[in-house]
């Protein structure tokens, strides 16, 4: 994510709500006073002249996040009347221009660790195997419908899938070699949505929590919400009460208004996330015949085993075999 646990109570604990617009920027709220917040984020640190490069990119302001900062990098983003945040260590610093409000962050008393891989992500490989599971035989061209992307970005994502012996051709089409051995390599590949998420505390069961968010995204007029994690498991494979109620939606609300509060990610029940990967989103309508609209079957599933509780490696079995059983049962009937 680009706005980590931490620094998301450190804004908390100044009294700053964040609500996510896209999967790079977000709108701070402090009081009265609202700005919406390019987010840049770095896993190294940078210098003065990277940020005059950033400053004569982007017209509008940013917020900067790096694992620290120099006086000079605090001075240059400060001048061009940005924002910033540095976590590093045990620490978390920063300064939030809101409007006319300038807000220092102090160092809350612990911090989590927080990992960053540079490069870019593949998502069109993800979505792939996502679209050859949920279709077992399909040609090139309809897997390039499928997940969103050129021909020649399938052509040769299958090329290192055959290479890896996750995928190969047949005369009905290109399919995953075995259902189980592409769900292992999809989850120990996969580096997660990316994006931003927020994380909040409500009263009521959290399958009662997904519903309020979903129907909360449609009153405001803001298409694209899905459900993930527990709750969404509990439909399609139950085994466990939900634990708590994940939710991917393509721009952001404020949930202060439905009855939420935030929370840190250890006792939150509800995790809201405006993601970066185009492929977790289900590509037809065909699972909102269970009451909510669903995430796509590998991201339930990997949510699922991140999902807080004792037993959700069994849910995540549960979740499997379900998944396992909808591949082979449509690609008998292919």
């Amino acid at each position: 994510m680009l706005i980590s646990t931490t620094a998301w109570q450190a804004l908390t604990e100044a009294g700053v709500a964040l609500i996510p617009r896209d999967a790079d920027r977000v709108e701070l709220t402090y009081g009265n006073t609202r700005a919406t917040l390019t987010v840049i984020a770095s896993p190294t640190p940078l210098s003065p002249r990277d940020i005059a490069a950033l400053v004569s990119r982007h017209a509008e302001p940013c917020l900067i996040i790096v694992p620290a900062a120099t006086p000079g990098v605090r001075e240059a983003v400060e001048a061009a009347g940005w924002s910033w945040l540095a976590e590093g260590g045990q620490r978390i610093t920063g300064v939030l221009r809101i409007g006319r409000e300038r807000i220092a962050l102090q160092p809350p008393a612990e911090a989590v660790k927080r990992s960053a891989k540079p490069g870019q992500v593949p998502w069109g490989t993800f979505t792939l195997i996502r679209r050859m599971i949920q279709r077992p035989y399909a040609s090139q061209q309809e897997l390039a419908a499928l997940a969103g992307v050129s021909q020649p970005r399938v052509s040769q994502a299958l090329r290192a899938l055959a290479e890896e012996e996750i995928a190969h051709r047949t005369s009905n089409g290109w399919t995953v070699r075995d259902i189980d051995a592409a769900i292992r390599w999809w989850l120990g590949s996969y580096p997660g949505p990316g994006g931003i998420s927020t994380y909040w505390y409500g009263l009521p069961p959290v399958v009662e929590q997904a519903r309020a968010v979903v129907e909360l995204v449609a009153a405001a007029d803001r298409p694209g919400v899905a459900v993930s994690g527990d709750v969404a498991a509990d439909l399609i494979a139950p085994w466990r009460a939900p634990a708590r109620a994940m939710l991917y939606a393509r721009t952001g609300v404020d949930l202060a208004g439905a009855g939420f509060v935030p929370a840190g990610e250890e006792e939150a029940t509800l995790e809201f996330t405006v993601p970066k990967d185009p492929g977790l989103w289900q590509p037809s309508v065909e699972e909102v015949t269970v009451g909510l609209p669903l995430a796509d079957p590998l991201q339930i599933l990997w949510d699922v085993r991140r999902s807080p509780g004792p037993d959700s490696e069994e849910a995540a079995e549960r979740v499997w075999d379900a998944l396992r059983r909808r591949h082979r049962e449509r690609g008998y009937a292919a």
